[in-house]
């Protein structure tokens, strides 16, 4: 539906058709629309400054929304702390609120567009936000996001850190900007930290400068690099930086942002797992004849990135590794060559301990996590290295798991009989933990029929034939089971 804005005799805003005014909007969003503007103008302009109308809009809406958000980013600038100042805010100066009025679209009523009307309108808004805020039960920041979650940026500092592939010295560049509007597509305009002193000093707006500085400050007190920064004033200006440079920025990162500043950072790393080298360890990689708990599974040590085994020279980079970061194979990776060396060193001792291989419960075990009596490797070199099942050791797991999977095992053939889906599973698992060589437990509530399957087990190895199949089994039941 093709709808604007109409400005009526007495300085209120109605939304109204108009057959000329593209683009069309919805149905759902003329109904929101109009029901705001239908109850006051603020409550029109509040709705178009929230993120439900971040949206291609037709120009005068677009004017309208533009003047809301200028409001809005004022208030952000302010946050939480500042929210006794919220109800102070003054309208823009007569000098652009007369560029305002000259650069409005057609619009029905444009005549009425005054300097005087637009600080009206500004002040019936800021005192609907403000209403609002101290109303709301989490408080003005929360308030700020049920509008729009993306304000919390505006007025914000940002630190931004990103690759540099010009400068092999310094291949990482830094810049502190400050988030000072949001788009027409609601996008964070930055614009470089420096600018914020300019525009500030000559507005002659001390408080607002040391409103925005103050997360740089608190950041200033967890970060010694921050505060160097601080000190030298070198964080108002671009810097390349090394790769130690770099990565004291990355480890320092989320105390940063703790302190209230907004981090970016590449796409590569994560605080919580960023890319580095692992010492892997793989269990049961080649098919073994049987298992049983004292049977050994092969045991192997290697070097990996991103599940990759490295070559020996990749291994000798990353272990001569000082700066914390090394660029290898094309992506820059997180390396302590200490810890490395610690973890691989560990390893390495213990596929030396046993060269034919580790026993089916010690495998578990390490897949598991679980500490052994004996010393461990100390837990910062711990994260350093991972356990996980071969392909053989890893398919055995997963039939376990998935009895239906089991091959070699035709449940019910010999059984006079006729067994159920769930007893055809239990049949096909327990045959295959027998073929492996270890003891099971079928825990099936009583009278599903675990002796049935037990019966149907026995028949699959004396079928198979054998000498170890053909032993005799005992096989104990309950005494009213004998008549079946």
């Amino acid at each position: 539906m093709s709808m604007s804005i109409v400005i009526t005799p007495g300085g209120s805003l109605r939304l109204a058709p108009d057959p000329e005014s593209l683009p069309v909007l919805s149905d759902a969003a003329v109904e929101t629309l109009g029901r705001a503007f239908g109850q006051s103008s603020a409550e029109g302009l509040l709705l178009l400054a929230a993120q439900a109308m971040d949206r291609e809009l037709p120009p005068a809406l677009v004017f309208w929304r533009e003047m809301a958000r200028r409001l809005f980013q004022a208030i952000c600038r302010l946050g939480e702390q500042g929210f006794a100042q919220w109800q102070s805010i003054p309208a823009p100066p007569d000098k652009e609120l007369d560029e305002w009025v000259a650069e409005a679209p057609p619009m029905r009523g444009l005549e009425y567009v005054t300097p005087e009307l637009l600080r009206r309108l500004w002040q019936e808004l800021r005192d609907l936000a403000v209403e609002r805020a101290r109303d709301h039960a989490e408080g003005p920041a929360a308030y700020l996001r049920t509008v729009n979650p993306l304000w919390h940026l505006l007025g914000r500092v940002t630190f931004h850190l990103a690759e540099n592939k010009r400068d092999p010295e310094r291949p990482f560049a830094f810049l502190a900007t400050y988030t000072h509007r949001l788009s027409a597509q609601a996008r964070p305009q930055h614009l470089p930290l420096a600018e914020a002193l300019k525009r500030y000093a000559a507005a002659k707006d001390r408080g607002q400068l040391e409103s925005l500085l103050e997360p740089v400050k608190r950041a200033g007190e967890k970060s010694d690099l921050v505060r160097q920064l601080l000190d030298d004033k070198s964080l108002f200006a671009p810097q390349a930086w090394t790769i130690g440079q770099a990565y004291r920025f990355l480890t320092e990162a989320r105390q940063i942002e703790e302190a209230g500043v907004v981090v970016r950072l590449p796409d590569w790393w994560s605080a919580r797992r960023p890319p580095r080298p692992e010492v892997r360890v793989q269990i049961g990689t080649r098919p073994a004849s049987a298992l049983g708990l004292n049977k050994l599974l092969d045991f192997q040590v290697g070097l990996t990135l991103d599940g990759e085994t490295l070559t020996d020279a990749e291994r000798r980079q990353l272990l001569a590794g000082t700066q914390g970061l090394i660029l290898l194979r094309g992506k820059w990776v997180e390396v302590d060559p200490q810890r490395l060396q610690e973890a691989l060193a560990h390893w390495q001792q213990v596929a030396q301990d046993h060269p034919d291989g580790i026993s089916f419960v010690e495998g578990m075990r390490l897949l598991a996590g679980v500490p052994s009596q004996d010393e461990p490797v100390d837990e910062p070199s711990a994260s350093w290295a991972g356990v996980s099942a071969g392909d053989w050791l890893c398919q055995a797991l997963e039939r376990l798991r998935n009895p239906s999977q089991i091959e070699g095992c035709q449940p019910g053939r010999d059984l006079q009989a006729t067994l159920r889906h769930y007893q055809i599973d239990g049949v096909r698992w327990l045959w295959f933990m027998t073929e492996l060589g270890l003891g099971a437990c079928l825990a099936d509530d009583m009278g599903l029929g675990k002796t049935i399957q037990v019966i149907d087990l026995l028949l699959q190895r004396k079928r198979q034939g054998g000498p170890e199949r053909q032993a005799p089994s005992l096989l104990i039941v309950p005494a009213t089971l004998l008549g079946n």
